[in-house]
């Protein structure tokens, strides 16, 4: 028998592209999670308007993995911390 509890009920704005529903705006559900979906026609935006915000919706995506990457290699506090004299280093 599956487990039928239920923990609670959140409604999510998606543009669908034929095979993809992208989120508008941001989400807190565990990756795997099982959802089920409501489709309400009556709300839906014009096709280039939701193809916008869909494409804004990866951008997002990107940039907040982008800020969850450290953008420097593992040797850059190596390298930080040998300290260079430059003065000396560099003769001109």
């Amino acid at each position: 028998m599956l487990n039928t509890r239920s923990i609670g009920m959140s409604t999510v704005k998606a543009y669908y592209d034929g095979t993809t529903f992208f989120p508008i705006g941001t989400l807190n559900i565990p990756v795997g999670k099982v959802v089920n979906l409501t489709i309400d026609e009556e709300d839906t935006p014009s096709p280039e308007i939701a193809r916008k915000l869909a494409l804004l919706a990866c951008i997002n995506t990107n940039l907040k993995q982008l800020n969850e990457t450290d953008p420097f290699p593992p040797e850059f506090d190596t390298l930080l911390a040998q300290r260079v004299n430059f003065s000396k280093a560099l003769e001109l």
